[in-house]
């Protein structure tokens, strides 16, 4: 069930984290990094880059061709957030259908990751390129429907993992990208739109000053509530007083 922006005071208390997590392991020691680790034979990398409505989430994972086993490399890296998602470009009501898409350029396996958006999931898993979205009767059946004009809030996450052991055949590394394509729109028949126009806004983070107010304006409510009722607030006090002699 979408949750509109009339529920904004609660979304706001929602924090979005963008987490990278890298590590490289040579001879049984492992080191461990943000956005990258390395180690006499291995490194790891990972990055989450947002710019505007691009979003994107790579790993990779290398060791060199003269490492002796065990030798291993691993990166992963994620992102979740909620964002307020309005459509524009007519009336009444349609659909969407948000679209990814993954590339592993290695061909090796030990990559996988994910995307969602608003319930809508999207995995991969050992692939040199895969898309969820063709706009088709299957990606309209998996819709999600909209209000054009009304704001709502959804969640919105991506990840990725790429993990590598020397020697593993001929290859030495492992890299996994993707990526947010956009969405497939449609009308209620299911008829794929293409005049439809959108804007992707992150529910941001409350600040300690914007928390800090939100404590002083309840202390100024509470101590109001104290002032304007003194007699209702004894004769309260009385009662506990004779049921707790």
């Amino acid at each position: 069930m979408f949750k509109y922006v009339l529920a904004v005071s609660v979304a706001m208390s929602i924090a979005s984290a963008a987490t990278i997590s890298t590590s490289a392991t040579c001879d049984g020691v492992t080191t461990v990094g943000t956005t990258s680790a390395s180690c006499g034979d291995s490194t790891a990398q990972a990055l989450v880059q947002i710019t505007g409505l691009s979003f994107e989430v790579s790993v990779q994972a290398t060791i060199a061709p003269s490492a002796v086993p065990p030798s291993s490399a691993s990166s992963s890296a994620s992102f979740s957030g909620d964002y307020v998602f309005t459509m524009f470009g007519g009336t009444g009501e349609g659909f969407f259908y948000p679209c990814f898409e993954a590339r592993s350029p290695s061909h090796l396996g030990g990559v996988m990751g994910g995307g969602s958006f608003d319930g809508v999931g999207f995995s991969f898993l050992e692939t040199p390129f895969v898309t969820n979205c063709n706009g088709g009767p299957d990606n309209f059946q998996n819709s999600k429907p909209f209000t054009y004009g009304v704001p709502q809030i959804v969640p919105f996450s991506m990840d990725a993992t790429a993990v590598i052991n020397a020697p593993t055949f001929d290859f030495f590394a492992e890299q996994a990208d993707e990526s947010f394509i956009g969405f497939a729109f449609f009308d209620p028949a299911g008829n794929l739109l293409s005049n439809v126009t959108f804007t992707l806004v992150e529910v941001p983070e409350p600040s300690a000053a914007s928390l800090l107010g939100i404590g002083w304006l309840f202390f100024v409510a509470v101590r109001r509530m104290l002032n304007d009722n003194p007699q209702q607030i004894e004769a309260n006090v009385s009662l506990v007083d004779a049921a707790h002699p």
